[in-house]
């Protein structure tokens, strides 16, 4: 009687929230209805999912500031090959690595559904550039957004990241620039970086931030497995080219395996010119990766303890890793660390 009990609270409390959401997603009533009516045919796997929720304080706050999470695995999540257990383990998975690898007051801002700045990149002749974390407005594609963005917070760039299981990330989609930036920023972006493309930046980040968490698995979700609506902005770089060009080789669940690292082209190669922006081109790259790391350290400049002790198991792996080569985009290296 009180498992009963607990069960109609937790119904209750679920149904308050997602309530809530109705307006700010223009449905109606009868949507409204219509929705929750699928958690009713899922009574039994509702119940205990809404039980695993309410089991992590991380994930019952999760819930609390995106009352999404409550029904996220009834539709296609990420890639539509992933099947409704896949979905409730990815989400789970998530919330646990980002409470036990990401610094308190980072992991605070995340699950609270706030952005956190991670760190501002000077840019030579230009105004600069800033990256940030923050929740997905609606989280189709995946849990967290890496986002690149102007001072002016307009969108030069953006990829959204899944945590699954201890050792993989899953990019569920990448984009250029937002749909109110214009095009001179990315030209001003691209030209004081040295021919570096803003998509390319945040691949070289997700790769810097598999290294720092010791991951083993990057995945990329293909075009025709990514779920439709889930990505709202420009999405010119995001497709299958774009992964391939990346070292990406087709996997299985609609997903590209992705490489750990890309070997770079020496810059000693080319006319002195070509070189010398390879090498400013780098050094920004560097640069970036570096105070992006710096984000993810504790306030006194260490990592969090799993998070070192993964870090230093994958540099071992990697120092035996075969590379796969970079591939040139535009005339430019792409997403090499």
């Amino acid at each position: 009687m009180a498992q009963m009990s607990t069960a109609g609270t937790l119904w209750l409390e679920a149904l308050r929230r997602r309530w809530s959401l109705r307006l700010a997603a223009g449905e109606s009533r009868w949507q409204f209805v219509l929705r929750m009516s699928g958690w009713v045919r899922l009574f039994v796997r509702q119940t205990r999912w809404l039980r695993a929720l309410d089991a992590r304080d991380t994930l019952r706050r999760a819930a609390q500031a995106d009352p999404w999470l409550y029904e996220r695995w009834h539709r296609p999540y990420i890639s539509t090959h992933f099947d409704g257990d896949t979905r409730r383990r990815i989400v789970s998975s998530h919330y646990a690595f980002v409470m036990r690898r990401f610094p308190a007051r980072l992991c605070e801002r995340i699950v609270s559904g706030g952005s956190a700045r991670l760190a501002t990149l000077r840019l030579d002749g230009a105004t600069g550039a800033y990256l940030s974390l923050r929740k997905p407005s609606r989280g189709e594609a995946g849990e967290l957004s890496l986002l690149l963005l102007t001072l002016d917070k307009q969108v030069l760039a953006s990829c959204i990241l899944t945590f699954d299981r201890r050792d993989s990330v899953i990019i569920g989609a990448v984009g250029g620039a937002g749909p109110h930036t214009p095009v001179e920023a990315v030209r001003e972006f691209i030209q004081a970086s040295h021919g570096l493309h803003p998509t390319d930046l945040l691949m070289s980040l997700v790769r810097e931030l598999a290294a720092l968490h010791g991951l083993k698995r990057i995945r990329a979700v293909a075009a025709a497995a990514r779920v439709a609506g889930a990505w709202h902005g420009a999405d010119a770089d995001g497709d299958d080219a774009f992964w391939q060009r990346q070292g990406g080789l087709p996997a299985e669940s609609g997903c590209h395996e992705l490489p750990l690292s890309l070997a770079q082209a020496p810059c000693a190669d080319g006319p002195r010119s070509r070189r010398e922006k390879r090498q400013q081109r780098e050094a920004f790259r560097e640069k970036a990766c570096a105070a992006f790391a710096a984000a993810f350290r504790t306030t006194d400049g260490r990592l969090p303890a799993a998070m070192a002790m993964a870090s230093r198991d994958a540099t071992r792996a990697r120092s035996t890793a075969t590379q796969r080569p970079a591939s040139e985009h535009g005339g430019m290296l792409v997403a090499g660390l």
